[in-house]
């Protein structure tokens, strides 16, 4: 075989690849992007408590609220609340993880539910006991997003 006759292959079947790719490209369906998650962490005048609002992409979409006992001298305990405002078809996930064991102690979610709507998990934990929490953009059980991991107490 020359040198020639090879090249000429080389080129040909770069070609032919070169247009089954691009042919694949172009007749692909377009893929879905995934909503961009924004959150802020509004302060709160009880240092134990948190406050995390969350947006897509300017749109408030959600909240994640910790109170550590909301009620003072109350039975109820500590609660995470979560709200989902927005009936874009995405749910409201909130989480509360013990610091010292790293164990999610309360996983909640708003699936399921016709925004806006609002749901809230109580636990009585043993006062100063450090948790963290979390807030996640969710559909059909797979997360689109989360907040970072931020410092409560019980």
């Amino acid at each position: 075989m020359s040198l020639p006759k090879f090249a000429q292959r080389v080129t040909t079947l770069t070609t032919v690849v070169v247009a089954a790719l691009t042919g694949a490209v172009l007749t692909a369906p377009a893929a879905h992007s995934a909503p961009e998650l924004h959150w802020n962490d509004s302060g709160m005048k009880n240092p134990d408590s948190r406050f995390l609002e969350m947006w897509h992409p300017r749109d408030h979409i959600g909240n994640v609220h910790w109170s550590a006992d909301p009620i003072v001298a109350s039975h109820l305990g500590d609660t995470l609340y979560v709200n989902d405002l927005s009936s874009d078809g995405y749910s409201i996930r909130g989480q509360v993880k013990q610091v010292s064991t790293g164990k999610i102690i309360i996983d909640i979610s708003t699936a399921g539910k016709t925004a806006p709507a609002k749901v809230k998990k109580t636990k009585n934990l043993k006062e100063g006991t450090k948790i963290q929490i979390r807030g996640c953009v969710m559909k059909a059980g797979k997360s689109y997003g989360c907040t970072s991991w931020y410092s409560a107490r019980a």
